[in-house]
C-alpha cells in the first residue's frame, strides 16, 4: 500500500491519513571569506602570543604567564590582534619598571578643555585657600615638574652653569641687507658650560627663554674685557672686517631669571659655593 496515495471515495478520504515527507534542510556552508578571516585572526592571535612570550623571557616566567593570560583573554573576547599586542606590550613595560624599581611620576591633574566657569572658579578658590593656609607644607612650584620634561640635558647644564658662574657675555652683530651677508650671534656657553652638543646652543637658549628660565639682557656686562674673546672668534672677525654703513655690534647679557634660580635650587644638584669657587 502506497502511503502517499489517497482513496478516490469521499468517505474514505475523511478517515484516511496522508504522510507528507518534508525535505531535509541544507547544511549551512561558511562562505570562503569568513573562513579566511577566521584563519587570519587565529594566526594573528598566535603571532601576538608568541611575540609577547619572546619579549618577556628576560623578566621571568611569572611575567610571561601574566602576559599570556592577557593575550588569551583578549582573543576570547574577540579583540583584534593589534589591540591585544598593545595591551601585552604595556604589561611588559610595567613589569620592567617594577623590576628596575622605577615608579612613574604622577602628573598634574588634567583640566578638561571644556571646563565650566564654575569649575574654574572652584579651582581658583582652592588656590586662594591654600595660599591663606599658614600651616600648610611648603611645596615647589607646580610648573617645575613640567619644565623638567621639556628640557634637554644640555639645557639643564646651561642653567646650572649660569647659577654658579653668573651672567655670561653675548654679542649680536647685525649687518645691513645690502651687505650681501648675514649677521651673527656669538657666545661661549657651549664651551664654558661643557655642552655635549655646543652647535645647538642657540636652540637651547630659545627654549630656556620660552620656559622663563633665562633672559637676554640688553645691557652689557660691567667688565667690557669679557667681550674680547667673542670679538676674537673667527666668524666674528670676518663680520667685523666688513663693517660698513648699517652694521651694528650689540653687546648682550645671558642671565638666569629669579624663576630660573628657584628652579635650579629645587630641581638640580649643585655643589656648595666653596666647591664652585
Amino acid at each position: 500500500m502506497d502511503l502517499s496515495e489517497s482513496d478516490a471515495d469521499g468517505d474514505d478520504r475523511e478517515y484516511s491519513t496522508e504522510l507528507a515527507v518534508r525535505p531535509t534542510p541544507p547544511v549551512p556552508v561558511v562562505p570562503e571569506p569568513e573562513r579566511t578571516s577566521t584563519v587570519r585572526t587565529t594566526t594573528g592571535v598566535v603571532r601576538v602570543a608568541w611575540s609577547a612570550l619572546t619579549e618577556v623571557t628576560a623578566w621571568g616566567v611569572g611575567t610571561a604567564l601574566g602576559v599570556t593570560g592577557t593575550v588569551l583573554r583578549g582573543s576570547m573576547s574577540g579583540h583584534p590582534p593589534r589591540t591585544i599586542l598593545t595591551e601585552a606590550g604595556a604589561q611588559v613595560r610595567d613589569s620592567l619598571r617594577q623590576a628596575l624599581g622605577v615608579h612613574p611620576t604622577p602628573g598634574p591633574e588634567p583640566v578638561p578643555d571644556t571646563a565650566t566657569v564654575t569649575a574654574l572658579r572652584a579651582r581658583g578658590a582652592e588656590l586662594l585657600r591654600q595660599s591663606a593656609d599658614l600651616h600648610g607644607a611648603e611645596e615647589s612650584h607646580p610648573a617645575y615638574a613640567r619644565i623638567l620634561g621639556e628640557l634637554a640635558p644640555d639645557e639643564a647644564r646651561i642653567v646650572r652653569f649660569l647659577y654658579l658662574d653668573g651672567p655670561q657675555p653675548a654679542m649680536d652683530i647685525r649687518v645691513s641687507r645690502t651687505a650681501g651677508t648675514r649677521g651673527g650671534w656669538f657666545n661661549l656657553l657651549g664651551e664654558d658650560a661643557g655642552l655635549r652638543y655646543p652647535n645647538r646652543t642657540d636652540e637651547y637658549l630659545t627654549n630656556l627663554r620660552r620656559l622663563g628660565l633665562i633672559d637676554l639682557g640688553r645691557e652689557p656686562l660691567g667688565n667690557p674685557n669679557r667681550y674680547q674673546l667673542l670679538e676674537a672668534l673667527p666668524e666674528a672677525r670676518k663680520l667685523l672686517k666688513r663693517t660698513g654703513f648699517g652694521t651694528k655690534v650689540l653687546y648682550r647679557t645671558i642671565e638666569l631669571t629669579s624663576f630660573g634660580g628657584g628652579f635650579v635650587r629645587t630641581c638640580l644638584p649643585i655643589p656648595s659655593l666653596d666647591q664652585a669657587l
